[in-house]
């Protein structure tokens, strides 16, 4: 079964939606917690990260690989 340009799509625009605002998270995590705002504020930072890095992201990657072998 083949996939539709806009599944594609929008799967595209997702991944690399997740990517940007990682990126984002990373940066601010290696410049000290400060970005657009403090992530620091209330003793969130590390918690996050490693929710984004061991659950969120795996996740992903499993979804991608069903989405992929289903098609």
């Amino acid at each position: 079964m083949a996939k539709s340009i806009l599944e594609v799509f929008a799967l595209a625009f997702l991944l690399g939606l997740s990517i940007v605002l990682m990126t984002v998270f990373n940066n601010a995590v290696i410049g000290g917690g400060q970005t657009v705002v403090d992530i620091t504020a209330y003793g969130e930072m590390l918690p996050e990260l490693l929710l984004l890095h061991l659950v969120v992201w795996p996740v992903i990657t499993v979804g991608l690989y069903e989405w992929h072998r289903r098609g």
